[in-house]
């Protein structure tokens, strides 16, 4: 993980525990660059990240201003994994299924990789604050993901990707829908007979195009918002 990651992951440690309610808005560059003993372009890559994934904002000569989310919020325009997207908050991992399998025709399509592949697939039932928040099923392709085990899983398999397999994640494609739950799925969500999950099909490539992930979860309506950051755009008219 670069340095200017590292930085936008521990601000935003340090929004979540409000050490900036008071003002609503993050130090000055110059201070931040001395807090972190790093350069401006280092502090400027951070704060990016940050505007991109909609938690702070620009207003000219008053500084970067923040946005706090509620708890158990999704960004849509995310790719850091779970754990880095809910800095400060209790997470918990229960894994439910892990096995080493091969492709058949509808996974190959989904990972756009050839049949007979071999991938990790892990189930996973994720809680924030103690609460049942996800069902997650996701697939590794291991000719990318050559190695994982349980307990990579129940920490970060992102951080796992990005720190140690020195990976370096691209985009994400997100796909969202709302599908009646399984009795198994809504039994571990503790929801009524009947319930609706919100559902997130997730694609994730490296940064050189390859599709080494394919997850698709299900969020307990209780618990979950989806949040995305549009920028507006002003178009030039001739006078």
């Amino acid at each position: 993980m670069n340095k200017y990651e590292d930085i936008a992951i521990d601000l935003k440690i340090r929004i979540e525990k409000g050490e900036f309610k008071k003002k609503n808005k993050l130090p000055t560059g110059n201070q931040l660059m001395q807090q972190y003993h790093v350069s401006k372009n280092t502090i400027n890559n951070a704060i990016n990240l940050l505007i991109s994934e909609g938690l702070i904002f620009a207003i000219h000569g008053s500084g970067f201003h923040i946005r706090y989310p509620n708890k158990g919020t999704i960004r849509l325009n995310n790719t850091i994994g779970f754990s880095n997207e809910h800095p400060g908050e209790k997470l918990d991992r229960k894994i439910l299924d892990f096995q080493l399998m091969e492709c058949d025709e509808n996974l190959a399509k989904n990972l756009e990789c050839e049949i007979g592949t071999y991938v990790y697939y892990i189930k996973r039932l994720m809680y924030i604050d103690n609460h049942p928040f996800a069902v997650e099923y996701t697939y590794y392709n291991k000719d990318y993901i050559p190695y994982l085990n349980e307990d990579i899983a129940r920490a970060s398999i992102f951080k796992y990707i990005i720190n140690d397999l020195k990976i370096s994640i691209g985009f994400s494609e997100k796909y969202i829908s709302a599908y009646p739950l399984s009795n198994i799925d809504r039994d571990l969500l503790l929801l009524e007979p009947g319930a609706f999950g919100l559902i997130i099909e997730d694609n994730t490539f490296t940064s050189t195009g390859h599709k080494f992930n394919y997850s698709k979860i299900w969020y307990n309506y209780k618990y979950a918002n989806f949040f995305n950051n549009d920028k507006a755009t002003r178009k030039k008219t001739k006078s």
